[in-house]
């Protein structure tokens, strides 16, 4: 075989450096009030024009201002500086101390949450039953450059929702009752000094099963002796039980309160419980308790979350001795949803990432300059990750349009009108609580899966760039959601434990009352349009036969068969909610729009429909126009 002589290097061949060469440009992020479509949907879908038009401004700024310099060297600050126990804990000698010391960035951070309203917008009620929607619209653009500060926020807003609820009590006495209000107004303020929350559930023995709680409370009154007495930090009293226990995982150390649940003589109880008490020498301390160590974590590194040792910490018991599982279902329908707001914001952000990537990566070659939105392969990977987004994101705010329905108590229009979500809300109250009981859990499991899933097919998109640390770099740093999303399918309980839950409703003496009120809402959304389209017959007839099959299914099996298959029972019913909410979504452009091709691509992947295949040229020019909102022309009207 002949030797070839090596290629001649010619004039018009520079070597590259470290400093000379081809460098690709840095993708740009653009506000994704603006530019996230499916975000854009949710708004038009489930808010009246006369709320968008109101909240527009502030939005649109706040979106700028998340994509900010200064927001993300906060970030940076935030993952750079980890929270740590000053001298592990003691004084230069030996006294215990247990000082947290948080980032500058992670108190900026969270700073600028409580002061946009990130929980405050729900309880300010300006808007009624849309107040959710718009609190989750600002805490989507929020998710994805607050380093996780939005998990003391999902505490704070499900204890605010808590202690609102006790506040008029006619069974608790009036301290108790002035110390819940001086906290719920804390909780929901939106000036210095408001105030964060801590949930204190998880122990050794447990996990996510709070019945096994080792925690005990004790009810131990302070005697007015004439001494000093201490107080919480702004003057209220202690409380008159005292907790003793240990808390495995125990986030939002730095909050000023808690929601901690702890044994009574009659039973698992729910306690509020102040971080810190003041001290003889006019300081203050923590109110019993003792941090143990802060745990090392895969991701949510700027979040202090730690090992509690309780030794006699002060506290008032929420609600009945006995009732802590009722008075946490109040707080699991809040951080419930909170989870699923912050999995479509990491994956919204992701997918935002990886389009801007997609339009400056050029493609080595010869001719016509390509970029990555030139490669049909990417383009199609592209677009079914913006299939799982645009549907889940439906998913996720059809959920907070429904809680937001619950905060007042009525599933009658009390404001504006918007008439798409109008036939999407539930016509009882009765018929609203059981389908959001239902509702939470499923949404939960689902969405933070989708996000994993998605956040890893968007780092794979950027190629070795996006499994790269990009701390100087942060505004493009997939790495980091990535990372951070996987708590999510374990934070307020794993998929399995959710599935539990979803299978246990269902068979529960509610259960038939629960498939009536789901059988009512689709009816109510998708047969009394007069004008469907023979298409549009053809999708909604595939989601009632889904339904029937789902009832019979429920019905005709016996508990232990559902739970082993009780994740693809949730996916089942989430395919019923989705399609309901695609086909109404898709109502509103018609036949050749982008939402009516995700939707038969929808109806495919749920097994639903068996859809006409496309041809690989058509379906090219549908993913550009799903990924990049492209019009590939008239023709290309998509086929049931």
């Amino acid at each position: 075989m002949p030797i070839m002589a090596p290629p001649t290097i010619t004039s018009a061949h520079t070597a590259s450096s470290a400093d000379d060469g081809t460098f690709m440009s840095v993708p740009v992020l653009k506000n994704q009030f603006h530019e996230d479509t499916s975000l854009k949907r949710v708004i038009d879908l489930f808010l009246p024009p006369e709320v968008t038009h109101k909240i527009a401004p502030d939005l649109g700024r706040f979106g700028d201002e998340v994509l900010s310099q200064k927001v993300f060297d906060w970030v940076s600050d935030t993952e750079r500086n980890m929270p740590y126990v000053r001298g592990s804990g003691r004084d230069a000698f030996g006294r215990r101390k247990d000082e947290l010391v948080t980032s500058q960035g992670w108190k900026e951070l969270q700073s600028m949450g409580l002061k946009v309203g990130i929980v405050a917008t729900a309880y300010e009620n300006e808007y009624a039953e849309y107040s959710r929607v718009v609190q989750f619209v600002k805490y989507h653009l929020w998710t994805g450059s607050c380093a996780n500060v939005t998990c003391p926020s999902a505490m704070q807003d499900g204890a605010a929702s808590l202690l609102k609820r006790h506040i008029d009590d006619e069974d608790i006495d009036i301290t108790a009752k002035l110390v819940f209000r001086g906290a719920y107004q804390r909780l929901t303020a939106r000036e210095e000094g408001a105030w964060t929350s801590g949930q204190w559930m998880t122990e050794r023995v447990g996990g996510s099963d709070v019945s096994g709680t080792e925690t005990l409370a004790t009810f131990a009154p302070i005697k007015n002796s004439g001494e000093f007495t201490s107080r919480q930090i702004d003057g209220s009293p202690l409380g008159p039980w005292v907790l003793n226990g240990f808390k495995w995982f125990s986030s939002a150390t730095d909050s000023q309160m808690t929601i901690a649940t702890a044994q009574t003589p009659t039973g698992l109880s729910a306690f509020y419980v102040p971080i810190r008490r003041t001290t003889l020498s006019g300081s203050s301390e923590l109110n019993g308790i003792r941090i143990s160590r802060l745990k090392s974590k895969l991701g949510t590194k700027g979040l202090p979350t730690a090992e509690l040792e309780l030794k006699g910490a002060r506290a008032f018991l929420v609600g009945k001795e006995g009732n802590g599982i009722r008075e946490l279902s109040t707080m699991l329908n809040i951080t419930r949803v909170h989870n699923s707001v912050t999995t479509m914001g990491l994956l919204g952000r992701g997918l935002a990432v990886a389009r801007a990537f997609a339009g400056i990566r050029e493609m080595p070659g010869k001719g016509k300059r390509r970029t990555l939105r030139d490669i049909p392969l990417h383009i199609k990977t592209l677009a079914d990750i913006t299939l799982t987004y645009r549907s889940n994101m439906l998913f996720t705010f059809f959920t907070v349009y429904c809680l937001g329905l619950s905060d007042q108590k009525s599933s009658t229009a009390t404001s504006q009108t918007c008439p798409a979500s109008e036939r999407l809300r539930p016509q009882t109250l009765e018929d609203l609580q059981l389908l959001l009981r239902l509702l939470t859990p499923a949404l939960k499991a689902l969405t933070a899966k989708a996000a994993i899933n998605g956040l890893q097919e968007c780092i794979e998109a950027l190629g070795g760039v996006g499994y790269l640390e990009n701390e100087e770099s942060q505004a493009v740093n997939v790495a980091r959601l990535y990372r951070d999303a996987n708590v999510l399918s374990i934070w307020e309980g794993t998929t399995n434990v959710l599935g539990t839950d979803f299978i246990k409703i269902l068979k529960s003496r509610n259960g038939n009352k629960t498939f009536d009120a789901l059988d009512r809402w689709v009816r109510y959304a998708l047969l009394l349009e007069t004008t469907s389209t023979e298409k549009e017959k053809a999708a909604e007839s595939a989601i009632m036969e889904r339904l029937k099959w789902f009832r019979r299914n429920v019905g005709g099996s016996e508990i232990d068969d559902l739970l082993v298959r009780s994740r693809s029972m949730m996916e089942a019913f989430a395919s019923i909610i989705v399609g309901t909410l695609m086909i109404i979504d898709a109502r509103q452009d018609g036949e050749q729009s982008v939402s009516a091709e995700l939707l038969r691509r929808f109806l495919g992947s749920s097994h639903l429909f068996d859809a006409e295949k496309e041809d690989w040229k058509t379906q090219t020019s549908w993913n550009s126009r799903i990924v990049f909102d492209e019009d590939p022309g008239a023709d290309l009207a998509p086929k049931l």
